[in-house]
Formats: C-alpha cells, structure tokens, sequence
C-alpha cells in the first residue's frame, strides 16, 4: 500500500523518473564479468544514502535490480545496504548454494528462503523485493514467487548509511571477501519507499518500461565505481534470447551428431535464415572451426521430399543453397553447410561425416560429479567457448576443462589459478563426457596427489542413471535385464545391497522402536499343501512358505523397486548378511527338504537424500526405508499326536514349531503380534476339513530360544465312516436281533444266522481298528463295537436257553420225567414248558433288547456329539 504522504517536490519529479524504451539506453555496469579472471575483493559499486533528497527513513520499500550472472562464488551479493559497522546487514540480498536470501533490518525474511528459482549463467534475471504494510513479497522476472508476513524487530530503515552492489559489507562499506562478490552484470538498481504495483513490477521485468526509484536510481545517481566500467544498452536487449550455439569440429555421421548433441543437453541447430547461417559460418571462419569439412544442418526432406524441416519439425522456408542443389531427390535426405562458401547442398545421411553445431540456448547445465562439493549449484558445468580449437567446460564457481594438447585434457580452478588433475582420451575426437578416472595433481576432497579419481559429467539428473558414454537413462531401467544404454552399461554391477565396513553377519540387527528389546520379525506363515495325513503314523506331510521380514538399520540399499521380485539378492549378497537360521522341533525323523529359498528387499519408505557427488547416480535407501524377506519352500513330515477317542467325529490339533537356531531369544525373540498364518487351498481334504489356524510365540521363560507354534485343526469328515462303519453295523445287529423272531423249533437257523453275525461283525472291528492307532484308552469306535458284539452275544445266549426250555418240554412229553402223572396231566405240564420257552424269547425280542439298545444308543451318541466332551483348541490361539 502507497503511503498517503508524499513530498510535493517527489511528485513533481515522478514524470521525469520513467524512461520509455526509445530513450538513451539503460546503464549496464560490468563487475569482474570474465569467468577466467581470479574473483577480487576491489570490484564494486558504491552510493551514500546520505546524497539522496527524498526521505531520512522509510517503513515501506521496494527494491528492484536486474542481474546478469557469468559465474558464481561461494556468496553472490545482489546488494547491500549498511548504517554502521555493527549494523552491516541493514538489507541485503544474496544466493548461497543456489538459494535466495534477503535481509531487512538484519532480519532475514522466510518468505525468500523458500523460494526455489533454477541457477542460470549469462541471462538477465529481474528481482523486486516488496515490503509493504505487514507483508513481503518477492518477484522474479514479474512473477510473484512468494508472499508472505513481513519479520522484523524495527520498521523504520535509515538512509544515511552506505550502499554497496557487488560486495558484502562486514562493516561500514568496508571488510570485503574475495569469494562474497558479484561477478557479471547489474542494471536497473531502483529503490521506492513504497510498495510498487504487480502491473508496474510486470511491465519493468517485460521490458516494456523502465521505472526509475524515487529514492535511488542507477540510471539517475552517479555511482561511485570502483575498478568496474558501464556501458548503455536499449532497454528490450533484456528481454531478448540470443542464439547459443556450440560448434563440435570433430567429423561425425548425421545419426551420430544428432545422438553427440543431446548427450550435451541440447539438438542439432538449424538456421532459420540466410543471416543466422552467415552469422553460424562467420563463427567458423573466426575460431578455426571444421577445417577442411563441412557442417550439417539440422534438417531433412525424409518425410517428404523436397520439404525440408528442422528435428523439431519445422518447415524451413529460407534455404541458403548452392546452385544446382539439391541434385539428387531421393537418396540425399540431409543438409550440410559448405564451410568456404558458407552454403547448403544436399547429402547422404548414412555415408558421410561433418561436424555439427548445437543449439545450446536451453540452458541445461551438465553435472561434475564425483567431486566433494557442499552445494548441487557447485557441480554444474556449461559448455563456454573455445580454447585450442575445442569447446571448454566452464564450472559455475569457477573450474574449467579444456583441452591442452593433443588427447589430454585439464581440471583447472580459476579461483586459485592451479591445475587439479588431467585426463588422457583415447582419442581426438572424444570429449570427458561420461565416466573417466582422472589423475590428481593437487590434493582433492581426502585423495592425495597423483591418485586416481573418477569423475562423470552429463546432463544427467535426479531420477536419471548415466551410463558409462554420458546417454542418460530413466533410474527404473537401471538393471531390468534389459540393455537401454547404447555401450550396455546399465546392467553391470547390479548389486542393491550396500554393506558398510565392520559389519557383523553373526549378529541380529536392533530393535528399532527400543533397542533394548529383541528384534521381533514378522513372521508369515503360508502352508501350500497337506499332501498326506496318516492316523495310524500320526504324522502330516505339507509343503509351507515360511517368510520372515525384518529391518536391518545398518544397511544401505540401491535402486528398491516396488515389486519386491525385482529387489532379489544374490547368494552372495545373501551370504554376507545377518538372515535367522530354523529349525522345526517336532519334523518326524528330522527329515526335512528345503526346495527353494529366496531373500528379498521390501521398499517400505523413501530414499535419502540424492548424493550429487556419486558418480554411479544410484538411488540410496536406508535401513530403516525396506525390510528384508526371507522366504523358504519347504516339505517334510510332521508329528501330531491323534487323539482318536471319539472317532470318527475327532478334531485333531496339530502345529509346526518354528525355532531360531542357536540365537537366545534375548537378541531375536517370535511374537504373536508379529505372526499370520494362512492356508491359501480348499479347506476340505478328502478324510478332513482343515481350519482353526493360528500362530503363537512362546513367552515362557522355559526355553532360551525363541519358539514360535503354527498350529491348525483337523476336523474329520464323518459323513462316509457313518455309512461304512455305524450303518453296517446297525444293520448286521438287526440282523441278529432278527432271529430272535424265528420259530422256537429251528434253533439251528437261529444259532448259525446268530454267530455268523457276530464273527462278521468281530471280522469288520478287526479291520476297522487296524486303521486307526493303537492306543491304550478305549476309543468311542470301540464302545460301539464293543456294545454290538455283546448284545449278539447275550441273543446267541437267549437262544441257549429257549432251547434248554425247549429240551425239557419234550423230556415231559415222553414221561422222561422222575414224577408220573396221568395222560392229561403230561399233556398240560408239555404245554406250560413250551409256553415258558416262547414266553421268553417274546420278552427278549420285545422288551430286553428294545430297551437297552435305546438306553446305549441314547447315551452314546449323546457323548460322542456332545462338543463339551470334545478336547478344543485354545481359543486364544485363533486367527
């Protein structure tokens, strides 16, 4: 907001503050613009607040500069503003590292250390810094960037101090650093003691006017200059983008030059013109450039003939041919630029070679890496120029690299004027572009002189994998089994498992969450198959997958995938790790088959922080970001005591025991918390329903090693022991109750169908309990048995008797008897024996065997299907 109070003589001024684009020109001051030239403490601009008429103080501001930067020091000073030595840092605004600050009465402001712009060389850049009632608001080339509330202990801003462009003052425009300097140019330095509008701020950095500050003005003030000069220029030379164009001398084929440019960040550069092809040859006259060769022209008439387009697909309307060209419509799809007469003439592109020209204006650095600097801006490098007859390499802060002679090429640091190491090609027309080992001559980061020391350079970012020629690749395609680099480079040293020095396999990573408790893993317990269940050898074959999950903080991981199949070790990753050794108690026979075993990495959290320094461009996770699996394919035999007692209608409960080997449960313990077991197959068996499983960690202090019980329950199916065994059986007691409906005459059918009844039914126990283990309780099966085969015995008894009976019937018949009656005596005692006779055959039929039968039955199956009587598993244990 504008003050409401304004001096009548500033208003007066206001008109003559704005210059149009068709005045003068603008006031450029250059401040150690050459990137070659050693950084100088003696390079500054210099006015004392004290020369301007306007006001003593301000609580409003708005500052405004545009800057144009060659190179970077340790501290860029855009400006600074200074009352006093104690009082140094009145404003100030600068780059560290790439990150912007500004400083407002020795308060730096959090709005501009958030502010994230791309570090850029040789453009012009428009800053305003608006500080206006209770806000702060920072611009950049006319775009709000942020915004936010105002930090500061004293509004008020004297202007009787000293400001500085170009230096940082320690003390009153004094105590300057060599490496807190400004190297480029500045222009347009305004000051307002009010807040300037958007559309203002928007119209300065488009170029389209030139607001001078009503307080301070480079194009107004005279500037003390100290060792630095200044030239005019017209104000829309700000905003345009010149052409950056790079010309590689060495001869290449067409495909390969366009493959070469975007290595280096950019494309193949095509003149739109006649004049830019005149201005593009006039560069090869006056560096001494392609000597001898010719230079393609990123076009071609491939697609159609005779309508030539650049790569991005432009038609070119403005060709500068040679006469008589093109001469060949159909096999000459290319265009080279004749490097004498300066035109184009059509060619092969498969046949030939020329050098090329790229197209460098967008700006994309490349990246030294293996260097141990503090800050990304400190790696990047722009191709700049040329020396000896080559492009060099300038380093933003200051390191080159140019060719010297021949194949040999140097590190050079022009900050301390000093060669720090040299490199060897292989050949004259090879770049150190990609991977090489340089040789030390000075001291660098821990390395001593004359080590060797591997240094990449390539457009190559955050997400990219460099292959070994600088081709930069997605990291996701960094060892996929696929060869996406063009040298293949990318599948080699595939390892994502980083091991620190003095690493312990023999000892179990920590507990994370509380050191002082044993790690706890995660256990998953999947059983794949119950292959056999054998009652008699009380023993269940399976097949499980037993994987446990664990983190290890001490190591690192490299390039995680989330498909954890593609995060597998090797055996001798595998090796070279803490992993739990098993064992499983209650395996019959210690017999036990390990078909297959895998150890996996889990990605569970993000990566750390992008080493920018790392050659190798790999992705880093920490201990703490994945977990790694252990799965084991198991098969074997396991013991399980059957309980038979109320066969066919048991549950069984059986378990695996999982146990750490040799580890005390101390350091690595099994928790059930930790622990799931699941069975992935039908749950009906052909003899059992299989369910109840669960999985619980031993918590007793009975035992030194951790134990962890998988169990699960066996519930048989009893639908076909019904049919085979009860029903027979059933059937073959009416059988035998049957006969007792036979006439008392005919004992011998009664006797033969009685005690053929009961062998069989002795002969089907038989081989019912040779099915089932022997045991030395009575079994519920055996009850049944038992029951039937004494009744069939107490029916072949009754029938004993009723012929007993029977026999003394007829012994009174034929007077066989001590005492004598008369005929009509004999006759009535006969009858009385056989009515005794039939009288208890009748009672047996009817009464006897009826009632017991119901009163065992009743009692028996109540029993048997009772589920209280039944041995339950622990209901805790479910899952």
């Amino acid at each position: 907001m504008r003050p409401v109070y304004m001096p009548s003589f500033t208003l007066a001024l206001l008109s003559a503050f704005t210059l149009s684009a068709n005045s003068d020109g603008v006031r450029v001051f250059l401040l150690q613009p050459d990137i070659w030239q050693a950084p100088r403490d003696d390079v500054y601009l210099r006015f004392n607040m004290t020369n301007q008429q306007v006001a003593s103080a301000l609580t409003d501001l708005t500052i405004c500069s545009r800057v144009y930067l060659t190179a970077l020091t340790t501290l860029q000073i855009l400006l600074s503003y200074a009352t006093a030595d104690n009082f140094a840092n009145a404003i100030m605004m600068y780059v560290v590292g790439g990150k912007h600050f500004f400083r407002f009465n020795n308060k730096p402001q959090e709005v501009m250390e958030r502010l994230e712009v791309a570090t850029v060389l040789r453009q012009w850049r428009h800053y305003c810094n608006v500080l206006s009632g209770n806000t702060y608001t920072v611009y950049v080339d006319g775009v709000a960037m942020a915004t936010g509330p105002l930090h500061v202990d004293d509004r008020v801003l004297p202007l009787n101090g000293t400001f500085v462009i170009g230096q940082e003052q320690d003390g009153l425009s004094s105590r300057f650093n060599r490496l807190q300097i400004l190297k480029g140019r500045v222009a347009q330095i305004n000051i307002w003691n009010y807040g300037l509008l958007k559309s203002e701020i928007e119209a300065m950095a488009a170029c389209r006017s030139n607001i001078l500050g009503n307080v301070l003005s480079s194009d107004r003030e005279d500037f003390e200059q100290i060792n630095t000069s200044n030239y005019n220029e017209s104000l829309p030379e700000f905003c345009m983008n010149n052409d950056d164009i790079i010309v590689f001398p060495e001869p290449r084929l067409f495909s390969e030059s366009i493959r070469f440019c975007e290595r280096v960040g950019s494309f193949m550069y095509t003149p739109l013109n006649q004049n830019e092809s005149m201005e593009l040859n006039k560069t090869l006259h006056r560096e001494d450039l392609c000597q001898g060769q010719w230079l393609w022209v990123g076009a071609t008439d491939e697609e159609e003939e005779g309508v030539w387009r650049t790569l991005k697909g432009e038609i070119l309307k403005d060709i500068f041919f040679t006469p008589g060209q093109p001469d060949n419509t159909r096999l000459e799809n290319c265009l080279y630029m004749d490097r004498e007469s300066g035109q184009w003439s059509d060619l092969s592109c498969l046949n030939y070679k020329a050098c090329v020209a790229c197209d460098m204006s967008s700006n994309t650095p490349l990246y030294l890496r293996g260097l141990c600097m503090e800050w990304e801006t400190e790696i990047l490098v722009e191709f700049q120029g040329y020396k000896n007859m080559k492009p060099y390499f300038h380093g933003y802060y200051g390191l080159m690299i140019y060719r010297v002679r021949e194949k040999e090429w140097i590190l050079f640091n022009t900050v301390n004027n000093e060669t720090q190491a040299t490199l060897t090609l292989a050949s004259l027309n090879l770049y150190p572009i990609g991977r090489h080992s340089w040789t030390l001559l000075l001291p660098l980061c821990d390395r001593s002189v004359g080590s060797q020391v591997e240094l990449s350079l390539s457009t190559c970012q955050k997400g990219e994998y460099m292959c070994n020629d600088g081709q930069c690749i997605d990291i996701t395609s960094r060892c996929d089994a696929k060869d996406d680099c063009r040298d293949e480079t990318d599948e080699d040293n595939c390892s994502i498992l980083k091991v620190p020095n003095g690493y312990r396999a023999f000892r179990p990573p920590k507990n994370i969450q509380d050191p002082t408790q044993p790690l706890q893993p995660y256990v998953n317990f999947h059983f794949l198959r119950f292959l056999k269940i054998e009652d008699v050898q009380q023993a269940i074959h399976l097949e499980f997958i037993i994987s446990i999950e664990w983190p290890d903080t001490r190591l690192k991981y490299l390039n995680l995938r989330p498909d954890i199949h593609a995060n597998k070790l090797s055996k001798q990753e595998a090796k070279a790790i803490w992993r739990p050794e098993l064992e499983f108690p209650n395996v019959k026979d210690g017999e036990l088959k390990l078909i297959k075993e895998n150890l996996f990495v889990s990605r569970v959290n993000g990566a750390l922080p992008f080493d920018f320094n790392a050659v190798e461009m790999d992705t880093f996770y920490g201990g703490v970001s994945a977990r790694l699996i252990q799965e084991q394919h198991y098969s074997g035999s396991f013991v399980c005591n059957f309980d038979v007692s109320y066969y066919p209608f048991d549950v069984q409960q059986c378990s695996v025991l999982v146990q750490l080997s040799s580890l005390s449960k101390q350091l690595v313990e099994f928790s059930t918390e930790r622990s799931n077991t699941r069975y992935g197959q039908a749950s009906k068996q052909s003899n059992y329903v299989i369910g109840g499983f669960y999985s619980v960690g031993d918590e007793s202090n009975y035992t030194t090693r951790s134990l962890l019980e998988v169990g699960y329950t066996l519930t048989r199916r009893s639908t076909r022991i019904v049919l085979a065994i009860y029903l027979p059986s059933l059937m073959l007691l009416v059988i035998g109750y049957s006969t007792l409906y036979v006439s008392v005459n005919m004992l011998q059918v009664r006797l033969t169908v009685s005690l053929t009844t009961l062998l069989v039914l002795y002969t089907f126990f038989n081989q019912t309990s040779s099915s089932l283990p022997n045991t030395a309780y009575v079994k519920m099966i055996d009850v049944w048995f038992f029951s039937c085969t004494i009744l069939l015995f107490f029916i072949i008894l009754i029938h004993v008797v009723v012929e007993c009976l029977e026999k003394d019937s007829d012994s009174v018949v034929r007077g066989g008897s001590v005492i004598r009656v008369g005929q009509m005596g004999e006759k009535k005692m006969s009858r009385v024996v056989r009515l005794s006779a039939q009288r208890v055959l009748r009672l047996v039929r009817l009464v006897v065997v009826p009632m017991v039968v119901m009163v065992f039955v009743s009692v028996y199956w109540v029993l048997l299907l009772d589920p209280q009587t039944k041995p339950r598993e622990n209901s805790s244990r479910n899952t």
